[in-house]
């Protein structure tokens, strides 16, 4: 397991050679966050909303189509630098998530896509989550699964198993006790053919 100090250093400021007028397949990004935003509808609509993990900002932009207010969060540099000249209608951190839930903001509604599994801890997840949510707020989560049919019988041979970037995964039966633990219970859940999770929550409480 990398230390924080390594994990850190990987993303901060080289992290997929994006800098704040670059950011890998931008274009391809933007349309597909289009497309995708419009599941999200019912969940954003008139809503403060939160991306965690947002990368160079495009979900997060999509999603404010529709969102009262957005907020991006993401521990690379370089991906908030593009997100903050491409999206200035959005505000951005360059933080990870435990000083993200210091500032004391609060949301209806978490997406949160591929960042699960690059963390150290799924507690700091969790308590992030428990501390930037409103009551009854709505978390989307897409992460690795490890119990889906189409994973490797063995592990080892899977490309999602690639420290320091991927350090933890789950299957359907801990991902949904871990949430319960926190207090969110599971709300809607797609079937995917990748091995990856694509699930809502909704915190009770």
């Amino acid at each position: 397991m990398p230390t924080e100090a390594v994990i850190a250093a990987y993303y901060a400021t080289t992290y997929r050679g994006a800098c704040a007028d670059f950011y890998p397949k931008d274009r391809s990004r933007r349309w597909r966050a289009f497309w995708r935003s419009l599941w999200f509808i019912p969940y954003v609509y008139h809503r403060d909303i939160v991306d965690l993990g947002c990368g160079g900002g495009h979900m997060l932009s999509a999603l404010c189509r529709f969102a009262r207010s957005g907020t991006g969060v993401d521990l690379s540099e370089n991906s908030i630098a593009f997100a903050r000249r491409s999206f200035p209608e959005q505000r951005f951190f360059a933080e990870d998530i435990e000083a993200f839930a210091k500032r004391e903001l609060r949301f209806d509604f978490v997406f949160s896509s591929e960042l699960l599994e690059h963390l150290r801890s799924p507690v700091m997840f969790m308590e992030t989550l428990r501390a930037i949510t409103r009551p009854n707020a709505v978390v989307y989560l897409s992460a690795p699964d490890a119990g889906h049919r189409a994973t490797p019988q063995n592990l080892a041979a899977w490309p999602d198993i690639c420290p320091p970037e991927h350090l933890q995964w789950f299957n359907e039966t801990n991902l949904t006790m871990l949430f319960k633990q926190y207090g969110f219970i599971p709300l809607r859940r797609h079937k995917t053919t990748q091995p990856a999770h694509s699930v809502f929550f909704r915190r009770v409480g």
